[in-house]
């Protein structure tokens, strides 16, 4: 189930993905349905997030 921040930016923990060993310091972004200025738009909330 994908988690959303307090930046209004959904992500999946990316260890659901992995077949083994799975790590859990990635996630799993989704870009496939969106256009690019949305995309920049979602990675600059993400930024945010991240780097608080």
């Amino acid at each position: 189930m994908p988690e959303r921040s307090a930046a209004d930016v959904a992500f999946v923990p990316g260890a659901q993905f992995f077949a083994v060993n799975p790590d859990s310091t990635t996630l799993r972004l989704s870009f496939t349905t969106h256009n690019p200025a949305e995309i920049a738009e979602g990675m600059r909330r993400l930024a945010t997030v991240l780097r608080d």
